[in-house]
């Protein structure tokens, strides 16, 4: 399907490109277990309902402030959510939730732009498994993803109930958010990545994603189940996002990251 110029600037005037509408945060947004929406806004990207989630467990966190690298805290630019977000549950830690792969955890720690940490405000990751599938959609990874119908529709609904690989957490008094899921894999035409969300005082300041280096990349590919052959060819080129520092750790691997959001 292809779009003019000329159509798709009427679409975004109309609001066709993502509703600016609100909603209540009733909406359930699919099949399965989730928060809610609490609004919809630009570009149809939500703020979800946070009354529930679960602060982030610094009992048993394994990252430190000092491994991250806040010392030029120039915002994130905001981007978009992709069709694959919906407000998942915040089940604590642990979000991996049987999937096969490489244990991965990973630190996101929310600052303001002088450097400072934001306690209390709600981090979302959302990525896919090793075999490139996000968790509450059947869509093939080895098949080009659905963006155009995204964009014209909003984020797709979940089709099933799985959530494996998403969460949801307050950041502690350190403005760290910290996750155990799996490496994820790859799926059509993108470089590996995890997504990320950050709301602050109720509103979604921020949704974009970051990469994983190529050196790590291709380190975890030569693994099970990540070696499985698939008839695509992973991307290997980085983009404008922002990457991941991988860092190994209590024989596990840690990946961390500076949500810079405005304030």
């Amino acid at each position: 399907m292809k779009i003019s110029r000329r159509k798709w600037l009427t679409l975004s005037a109309f609001g066709l490109l993502g509703s600016g509408c609100s909603a209540t945060a009733s909406d359930t947004d699919g099949v399965g277990p989730n928060r809610g929406i609490a609004d919809r806004g630009s570009r149809g990207k939500q703020t979800c309902t946070n009354t529930d989630v679960l602060e982030s467990d610094i009992g048993t966190r394994i990252s430190s402030p000092d491994d991250f690298q806040g010392e030029q805290c120039n915002l994130i630019a905001d981007s978009f959510e992709g069709p694959y977000f919906t407000c998942s549950p915040s089940v604590g830690k642990n979000i991996a939730d049987g999937e096969d792969g490489q244990p991965l955890t990973i630190a996101l720690r929310l600052i303001n732009s002088d450097c400072q940490p934001i306690s209390n405000g709600v981090v979302d990751i959302w990525a896919c498994n090793a075999n490139g599938f996000y968790a509450g959609y059947s869509n093939d990874p080895d098949e080009r993803p659905p963006m155009l119908k995204a964009m014209l529709f909003g984020h797709l609904k979940p089709d099933t109930e799985e959530r494996f690989c998403r969460g949801a957490l307050r950041t502690d008094k350190d403005g760290i958010a910290e996750f155990n899921s799996v490496y994820p894999g790859f799926y059509y035409g993108q470089p590996i990545h995890v997504h990320f969300k950050a709301h602050v005082d109720g509103k979604n300041l921020l949704t974009s994603q970051a990469n994983f280096s190529e050196e790590w990349n291709a380190k975890i590919m030569q693994l099970a189940p990540y070696n499985t052959p698939r008839p695509i060819t992973r991307n290997a080129k980085q983009t404008s996002f922002p990457t991941m520092r991988v860092i190994e750790r209590e024989d596990t691997l840690l990946a961390v990251l500076d949500l810079i959001v405005p304030g």
